[in-house]
């Protein structure tokens, strides 16, 4: 493990970025908004029409027939819709097929207001969450240490075996309103065990190039 208030290298390859961290709450809040003004079930014909099945790379529109954007992937019952600036994953009933096709009842404004408005609260909600003795957890729910003191963007964690890792902000999210480390802790262990082996072996290696220094010195002597 790293010695206390060594950084944690190669962590930001493991690490989902806090755009995706955000994304689930982002979502959700984008579906509520856009569920309250799904243009279905206005008539018979309007409801027949919700149970559509949209497919990767359909265009959506919104409720006057301009673009909003197209569908990105469907999984597990979430239509994410991608506008070029933003990412909502929306309910099937928030779609319904009109003349011009998959509709739903948000403009492109309205759709990238309630995601980014989503992410401003999750960020804010995380940063509030940011404080000493908070606890960390994996991605698979584990503890994984406490915050023992914030710097700027680093975050230093004191890890249960009672050794430290400096974080950045942006490697952790708010997940279940627990600030959560995209790594599980299997993971983590084998990083923090690598990242050690690594600056152990670079420590090793300088007294070894000092002691060469020093014989080539003597020898022109």
């Amino acid at each position: 493990m790293p010695p206390q208030g060594r950084g944690l290298s190669g962590i930001a390859n493991w690490s989902r970025t806090e755009e995706e961290y955000n994304m689930k709450k982002s979502l959700i809040a984008a579906a509520i908004v856009a569920a309250s003004l799904a243009p279905v079930a206005a008539t018979a014909q309007d409801a027949a029409s919700a149970a559509v099945a949209p497919t990767v790379g359909a265009k959506v529109y919104g409720p006057e027939g301009n673009e909003v954007g197209t569908v990105e992937s469907v999984a597990n019952g979430v239509i994410t819709v991608s506008t070029g600036t933003a990412r909502a994953g929306l309910p099937p009933s928030a779609f319904a097929m009109r003349e011009k096709g998959l509709t739903i009842g948000m403009t492109k404004a309205q759709l990238e207001a309630a995601v980014n408005g989503a992410k401003a609260e999750t960020g804010a909600a995380k940063e509030a969450a940011m404080v000493v003795d908070a606890p960390i957890k994996s991605s698979d729910g584990i503890v994984l240490g406490t915050i023992s003191k914030i710097e700027g963007d680093d975050v230093t964690v004191q890890l249960s075996d009672g050794n430290a890792v400096i974080l950045k902000k942006s490697y952790l999210g708010l997940v279940n309103d627990a600030l959560t480390l995209g790594m599980t802790a299997e993971a983590f262990a084998q990083q923090t065990q690598a990242s050690a082996s690594a600056e152990a072996g670079a420590e090793a290696a300088a007294p070894a190039e000092g002691e060469a220094a020093a014989t080539e010195e003597t020898a022109g002597e």
